[in-house]
Order: C-alpha cells, then sequence, then structure tokens
C-alpha cells in the first residue's frame, strides 16, 4: 500500500511540474537576438519569421514608419498586428519581436496594417 501511494505521489508531482513547465502564448519586443538569429536575417526582406527550437519564433520587420505591435489569439491561430504610424525620420528602422507559441496554437498569421502578410520562414537550430 505505501508503494502503490509512494507511485502515485510520483505520477501526480511529475504531471503537475510538466503542466507547469508549459510554454505560455507570449509576444514581446526584443532588442538583443542570439548570434544565429541575427546572421539569419535578410536585409531585403521587410518580413521575416525565424523560427528557433520550435515553438520560439523571431518575426523581424523593417519600416521607416514607427511601428505598434500586438499579438491576439484568435481560435488556433496566434494573430500578429504590425500597424505603422507616423514616423518622424526618413531611415529604414528594424523591429525584431520574440513570439512563442503554446500547444493550443498551431497557426501564426501577421498582419500588416491590418492585410495578411505573406512572409519567408528560416529555420535555425
Amino acid at each position: 500500500m505505501k508503494k502503490l501511494f509512494l507511485i502515485m505521489f510520483s505520477v501526480l508531482a511529475i504531471l503537475t511540474l510538466s503542466a507547469c513547465a508549459q510554454k505560455k502564448l507570449s509576444f514581446d519586443e526584443v532588442d538583443n537576438v542570439p548570434k544565429k538569429v541575427t546572421e539569419a536575417i535578410n536585409p531585403d526582406d521587410q518580413l521575416q519569421v525565424i523560427n528557433k527550437k520550435g515553438k520560439v519564433y523571431y518575426i523581424v520587420f523593417q519600416s521607416q514608419d514607427d511601428v505598434k505591435a500586438s499579438l491576439e489569439s484568435v481560435d488556433m491561430t496566434a494573430l500578429i498586428k504590425l500597424d505603422e504610424v507616423d514616423a518622424s525620420e526618413t531611415e529604414l528602422k528594424q523591429y525584431i519581436y520574440i513570439l512563442t507559441i503554446d500547444q493550443s496554437h498551431d497557426t501564426i498569421d501577421i498582419k500588416v496594417n491590418g492585410e495578411s502578410t505573406p512572409h519567408p520562414m528560416t529555420i535555425i537550430d
């Protein structure tokens, strides 16, 4: 009986810890990115997605305007909205965001100024 209780407790503890370790949907602008990500950026693409370690994506967006970025969850889609707003400069700026998706999302849709935008996907290890 003691062994059965110990086994059940161990299984319950492992399941609880694995549930806590699951990643949640998140989206943030970043200043520092890994060297492999920097090397994978194509300066000729306005929008690019770089996938690292399965559920981690770097979204690179280049614009002369300031950019307002947001994330929405729509069914199983992680919807990224990138809206260009007036800028005080004419220099091209690079915005880099990190997106982490969870198991309840299987699609990424990126809308630039309200329109779904195709983008190249680069996969790195």
